[in-house]
């Protein structure tokens, strides 16, 4: 149960950064060009995972999987490519913008484990209260070139609020 618990929280935590992380790639860009980027960068990273865990005795050459893979690649690239001719271009963007892809997948996966370990209930509970805080303190900090937002009395109440109904979820 504890590992579910820990995927649970760092997967709403990536959720919450997510979020900001492709706005700021955005506006250096473009919504297009970013939306190309991440999922070509998610791409790229679920194939490495393919290949770094994949399961024993299921191929993962010659079936629906390669083939899903291949042509999404091929789409992907081609979206980047159009993206690139039209005057794309990386140089502006933040350091972190790509992360943005990694984190996708990440949570996609995240999420499956969690489902797995707690259930449908549990996890999801799990996940969202992690993403309210952290984006609570993506808010207060600023962080990924947001505005600060003041984390307020009430907002914290509000935080708290949710995180009493989390604690009654995992007793029950």
């Amino acid at each position: 149960m504890l590992w579910g618990v820990v995927v649970a929280v760092l997967t709403g935590g990536f959720i919450a950064a997510m979020g900001p992380i492709n706005a700021a790639l955005s506006e250096r860009v473009g919504a297009w060009g970013m939306v190309s980027l991440v999922h070509l960068v998610g791409l790229l990273t679920a194939a490495l995972g393919l290949l770094l865990f994949a399961v024993r005795g299921r191929p993962i050459t010659g079936g629906p999987v390669s083939r899903y893979l291949l042509w999404s690649a091929a789409a992907l690239l081609a979206a980047a490519l159009v993206w690139l001719l039209v005057g794309g271009s990386l140089k502006t963007a933040p350091p972190y913008g790509l992360v943005g892809g990694v984190l996708g997948v990440l949570v996609v996966v995240g999420t499956v484990a969690a489902i797995q370990r707690l259930g449908v209930f549990t996890a999801l509970t799990l996940v969202v209260s992690s993403q309210l805080v952290t984006a609570l303190l993506i808010d207060g900090f600023g962080w990924f070139g947001q505005a600060v937002v003041p984390v307020t009395p009430l907002r914290l109440v509000g935080l708290l609020s949710v995180l009493i109904g989390v604690a009654l979820v995992l007793r029950g």
